[in-house]
C-alpha cells in the first residue's frame, strides 16, 4: 500500500519517525509543517488542509498521528465513494491505539491497524460491525483476495443478514472445510453468495465476487481504439459466460506497448499490461490458430493466444482466438492432488479434473478423487506400474481426449512430472504440469509453522536411490544446521531406517532438538505429534507419514512446532 503518514506535534513526528520504519517506509512519505519537517527530514507543508486533495487522491493509506477531530476535518471534503477512497487511520501521539475511520474493509484500514498496532504493541481499536461481532466481512475478504465485488448496495445487505444468521456460499473453487462464521453452504435460497468468474446468480439475490485471475491475450491492428478492444474483449468474455470483471492482466506483442486504444482499455479495467517480443511468443508451447498473415507483419503467428498463456505464467486456454473489428482475443487462467482431500486441491487441479476426459492416477489417489470427479473415465494402475501408467496417459492424450494424470502432493516433488516429461518426446501430446500442496507444506501446516527458515526435503525410500546416497544428503542437512523434511520415512522392509536417521542427526543435535510428525493429512485419520529427537528415534512411522526435525532454533509456542524467521528479535 502507498501510505502517508501525517502528524502535528513534536511528540507525533517522533512518533511518526517510529511508524516509518516500522512500515518500511521512507522519511519523504511522512507529512508535517516546516517545523518537524526540517527537524526530522518529512516532507514539508505550509498547510497540511490545503494540501489533502493531493494526499488524498494519491495514497492507498493515510495515516494521522493526532486527533480524531483533525483527521475527520481534512477528509471530509474529498470523500467520493466506498469503492474509491484510501484507508485511514488515526494513531494517537502516544501510540496507544490505532483506529481506522475510513475504508476498513477494502480500502484495508482494518487490516493496517491490526498489524500496526502488532508492531507497536498497541490496541487496534476495530468499530466495523462485522469485525465486532466476529462474522464473515465480504467486501473485507474480497479485498484482501483481490476480488471484484458485483454490487456494494448487495454487499451491504449480505453483511446485515449475517450479522443475525447464516448466508449460504456456493464457490467454484475449493472452499476450506470450515467456513468462517456466517457462512453455509448452500445452493438456493434468497440472499447468498456466489464466488467465482462465471457469470452465474444462483440465489435470488446474488452477491458475485470474482477472483481477478483471468489474462486477456489481445492483438489489434494498428491505430485501434478503445471502445473496439472493449467491444471485442465483452463479446469474447460473453460466448464463454466469463465475468469481465475476473481481468486482471492484459498481454500482447511488444509492437503493442504504445498503442493507445489498448493501453486506454486496459487502464479502463484496472488490469496490468505484459508485452512480449515476438521470440518469447514464438516459444510458447501449444496448438494455436496462426494466420501467415500476422506472421508475416509481427513475426509470430498467433498473438492473442500466446500472449495469454504467457502473460499468465502458463494455463489453460479458456477461450481461444476470437475475432472483431480488427481485434482478436484469447483468455486464460491459471496436477498434483495435495494430500487427497478437495480443500487441499489447487484451483488450477480442479479447473483441469473438471475439464478432463480421462484421469489417471495409481489406484489409491484415483479412489480419493473419484468422489469429487464422478462423471469422469478413470484408469489406474497398483503401485510399481508407474512407467505403465505414464504410458497408459500419454496414448489416451495422443488419441486426442483431455487426460489428466495425478499424483499426491505436488507432481514435481518426488511425483509423476519427471517420468512423463521424459517419455512425452515418444508422443504427441503437449504436457501442462500443475502445482499441487506437497506434505511438506501441508504437515508444516498442521504442525505449527517449522519450516520458517532454510530447510532440507530428504525421501528414506532407497528404491530409486542407493542408502547411501541417502546418508551423505541426511549428514548434509543434520551438520548444515537445517530443518529436514522426511519422506516415506518407514515400511515393512525399512522399518529401522528412521531410526538410522536419527542416529545421523544425533550426532549434531541435541536429543532434546524439538521434531513433529503428520500422518494421514488431509485423510481420515489425520494426526499430528510433537516430541523429541530423542523420542523421534523410536517412533513407529509409516509410508503416511511426515516427520520434521528441528534445528537449534525450533521450539514450541502455544502447543505448536515454530522455527522462528527473526521478527521477533528484530522488534526486541
Amino acid at each position: 500500500m502507498k501510505t502517508a503518514v501525517i502528524c502535528f506535534s513534536d511528540a507525533g513526528a517522533a512518533l511518526a519517525q517510529r511508524v516509518a520504519g516500522l512500515l518500511g517506509l521512507a522519511l519523504a512519505d511522512v507529512h508535517s509543517i516546516e517545523k518537524y519537517a526540517s527537524k526530522y527530514g518529512f516532507t514539508a507543508h505550509e498547510k497540511i488542509a490545503a494540501d489533502m486533495e493531493a494526499l488524498f487522491s494519491s495514497h492507498d493509506a493515510l495515516l494521522f498521528i493526532g486527533a480524531c477531530g483533525i483527521a475527520v476535518r481534512d477528509i471530509a471534503p474529498h470523500l467520493k465513494s466506498k469503492t474509491e477512497d484510501p484507508a485511514v487511520l488515526v494513531l494517537d501521539d502516544r501510540g496507544r491505539y490505532v483506529i481506522p475511520i475510513l475504508s476498513g474493509h477494502i480500502g484495508g484500514a482494518n487490516a493496517l491497524a491490526e498489524d500496526l498496532a502488532e508492531k507497536l504493541g498497541a490496541l487496534a481499536v476495530v468499530t466495523t460491525a462485522t469485525d465486532g461481532a466476529g462474522r464473515f466481512s465480504c467486501d473485507g475478504w474480497a479485498a484482501s483476495h483481490g476480488c471484484a465485488i458485483s454490487s456494494m448496495t448487495t454487499a451491504k445487505a449480505v453483511s446485515a443478514a449475517i450479522l443475525t444468521g447464516d448466508i449460504p456460499v456456493e464457490s467454484d473453487f475449493p472452499l476450506p472445510e470450515k467456513l468462517p462464521s456466517g457462512l453455509i453452504r448452500g445452493e438456493a435460497g434468497e440472499l447468498g453468495i456466489y464466488i467465482g468468474i462465471r457469470r452465474r446468480e444462483p440465489f435470488e439475490r446474488t452477491l458475485c465476487v470474482i477472483p481477478r485471475v483471468v489474462t486477456l491475450g489481445i492483438g489489434c491492428r494498428r491505430g485501434i481504439a478503445a471502445e473496439a478492444v472493449r467491444a471485442a474483449v465483452t463479446e469474447a468474455l460473453g460466448a464463454a459466460g466469463i465475468d469481465p470483471r475476473s481481468v486482471v492482466r492484459a498481454a500482447s506483442i511488444d509492437v503493442k506497448r504504445e498503442e493507445a486504444g489498448l493501453l486506454a482499455y486496459a487502464a479502463e479495467i484496472g488490469a496490468q499490461t505484459s508485452f512480449f517480443t515476438a521470440e518469447e511468443l514464438n516459444a510458447v508451447p501449444g496448438d494455436y490458430a496462426e494466420s501467415e498473415f500476422v506472421k508475416k507483419t509481427v513475426g509470430v503467428g498467433n498473438v492473442c493466444e500466446r500472449a495469454a498463456v504467457l502473460g499468465s505464467g502458463g494455463g489453460t486456454l479458456l477461450v481461444r482466438k476470437t475475432a472483431r473489428d480488427g481485434v482478436t482475443v484469447a483468455a486464460v487462467t491459471v496436477a498434483g492432488i495435495g494430500a487427497g482431500n478437495y480443500e487441499g486441491l489447487t484451483v488450477a487441479a480442479v479447473r483441469a479434473l473438471e475439464g478432463a476426459d480421462v484421469i489417471v492416477g495409481y489406484t489409491v489417489y484415483c479412489d480419493l478423487m473419484k468422489p469429487y470427479f464422478p462423471d469422469k473415465t478413470w484408469i489406474s494402475t497398483p503401485m510399481m506400474k508407474e512407467i505403465e501408467r505414464c504410458r497408459l496417459a500419454l496414448e489416451t492424450a495422443e488419441e486426442g481426449k483431455r487426460t489428466v494424470m495425478i499424483c499426491s502432493g505436488d507432481a514435481g516433488i518426488y511425483g509423476m512430472a519427471s517420468p512423463v516429461l521424459e517419455l512425452a518426446e515418444e508422443y504427441g501430446a503437449e504436457i501442462e504440469i500443475l502445482p499441487g500442496v506437497t506434505a511438506a507444506c501441508s504437515g508444516a501446516a498442521l504442525l505449527g509453522s517449522p519450516l520458517t527458515a532454510d530447510f532440507a526435503v530428504i525421501s528414506l525410500s532407497d528404491l530409486l536411490t542407493p542408502w547411501e546416497t541417502i546418508e551423505k544428503r541426511l549428514e548434509a542437512a543434520a551438520s548444515g544446521g537445517l530443518v529436514t523434511v522426511l519422506y516415506n520415512p518407514s515400511s515393512k522392509k525399512r522399518a529401522d531406517y528412521l531410526s538410522r536417521a536419527c542416529g545421523i542427526f544425533l550426532k549434531h543435535r541435541p536429543a532434546s532438538t524439538v521434531c513433529g510428525v503428520a500422518r494421514s493429512i488431509g485423510r481420515e485419520g489425520e494426526l499430528s505429534e510433537i516430541l523429541t529427537l530423542g523420542e523421534l528415534e523410536n517412533y513407529a512411522a509409516d509410508m503416511f507419514t511426515t516427520v520434521f526435525i528441528g534445528n537449534e532454533s525450533t521450539g514450541i509456542i502455544g502447543g505448536r512446532m515454530v522455527t522462528p524467521r527473526g521478527y521477533r528479535h528484530e522488534r526486541d
